[in-house]
């Protein structure tokens, strides 16, 4: 990457580094709307800005879902709602061990490309690529308090430009077109939970995936969709059935996004 500093006199220089020949960069909006247009090709229904309001239960089982004003009778309910996954458990009287933080990340004004792939650091907490328009995007760690709040603040804004600038001093001066927040579940051991919930049938999670979710999400929801056909948890997620925690099996995925599990 020859834009990156690489002096070793500076703060934190950069010692070594990680390839990984097989990453690379997608744009987040596209494949949902991708996977969103291939849903509809097949008859699902989509209602977003449609708030669920309660889980119906029958005899101990779940069985549907309110929402919209309106009740929706299924087989399987399942709970895929990321920072919010703790509100929807309280609904059928679950506690999950999640706790829901603030993730911010910036974009700037389109520039003349100088990086092709993602650069991550540990130490300075932050994340740097490029778009395909040019955009420099920059992201980092969750805030270190547990938050619903999806509002973006100057200090995180401060910290990720000064940190970036450690890595790629020539963008000072560089315009920030827009700066945004998202809400992630944090798990105690950082690793998802998948799979049904003993003593509740009718009701599956797939939930707790912190700031990686996006990077997993197809391997999930394909795991997911196996067991909700089959009735067969898939053998790539039993580990992470809440379960675990009850009988102290964690799985330590806290270097699975080190910009971002840092809190």
């Amino acid at each position: 990457v020859p834009a990156i500093d690489l002096r070793k006199g500076k703060h934190l220089p950069v010692l070594a580094a990680l390839y990984q020949s097989s990453a690379g960069v997608v744009r987040h909006d596209a494949v949902v709307w991708g996977y969103g247009r291939g849903a509809d090709r097949l008859g699902v229904e989509i209602h977003p800005f449609t708030e669920v309001t309660g889980i119906v239960r029958e005899g101990g089982r779940v069985v549907g879902v309110d929402v919209g004003g309106h009740r929706v009778r299924a087989d399987v309910v399942m709970s895929a709602t990321a920072g919010w996954s703790s509100n929807i458990a309280r609904m059928v009287d679950l506690t999950l061990p999640l706790v829901t933080h603030p993730l911010q990340a910036f974009v700037t004004e389109p520039l003349k490309p100088f990086i092709n792939k993602s650069i991550s650091s540990a130490n300075l907490h932050v994340y740097v690529y490029q778009s395909d328009r040019g955009e420099v995007v920059v992201g980092g760690g969750v805030d270190p308090y547990s938050s619903y709040s999806q509002r973006s603040t100057l200090h995180t804004l401060e910290e990720l430009a000064a940190n970036t600038l450690e890595l790629f001093p020539f963008l000072r001066g560089v315009n920030v077109l827009r700066q945004w927040a998202g809400l992630c579940d944090m798990s105690p051991d950082y690793a998802p939970i998948m799979g049904e919930v003993d003593g509740l049938p009718g009701f599956m999670l797939s939930c707790g995936w912190g700031t990686w979710g996006f990077k997993a999400g197809p391997i999930g929801g394909f795991t997911m969709a196996e067991l909700i056909a089959t009735g067969r948890t898939p053998n790539l997620i039993k580990p992470f059935n809440l379960r675990r925690f009850a009988e102290g099996k964690l799985v330590n995925e806290r270097a699975a996004a080190p910009a971002a599990a840092v809190h």
